[in-house]
């Protein structure tokens, strides 16, 4: 009976001081697209890249908004294609690290200091909230102009 309440306790014990870690939370840019042309009601297919990344953010979804990742470096870069029609994006930041608590630890915040891009279908710009949180909310509007009439 000892032997069994002593095993029972050591397994107990080890359920108890076993550390769970969460994944720490993450800032990501909020993206809103408006269309230029007010008359236009179109809702555009986005397909996103991070430059120099390996990955795809936003793969062929009919969207008007989405969201992105910054990195760690001062500006952040991204291919984005609107119904196949390619523009650059190019975020220019300040990060800070934030301590969110020991089981999930830092995570990046970020200030948006400038945005360079490409005119083939995104025709300005707007910064609604320059401050980039793990509170996701809009942080910028593209305004993209409309499909020419053949579809290029």
């Amino acid at each position: 009976m000892k032997k069994t309440l002593y095993i029972l306790g050591l397994i107990v014990l080890a359920i108890a001081c076993e550390e769970s870690f969460e994944p720490p939370p993450k800032a990501l840019l909020e993206v809103k697209l408006v269309n230029a042309d007010t008359l236009d009601k179109s809702v555009p297919v986005v397909t996103a890249y991070g430059v120099g990344l390996d990955s795809i953010w936003i793969d062929s979804v009919k969207t008007t908004s989405f969201r992105l990742q910054l990195g760690t470096e001062s500006s952040s870069s991204f291919v984005l294609l609107f119904d196949s029609v390619a523009d650059t994006l190019t975020i220019f930041h300040e990060n800070e690290l934030i301590f969110e608590s020991a089981e999930t630890g830092f995570y990046y915040q970020y200030k948006i200091l400038d945005i360079e891009h490409t005119l083939h279908r995104i025709d300005d710009y707007e910064v609604t909230d320059s401050v980039v949180t793990k509170k996701w909310h809009e942080n910028i509007q593209l305004y993209i102009n409309p499909l020419p009439a053949n579809g290029n």
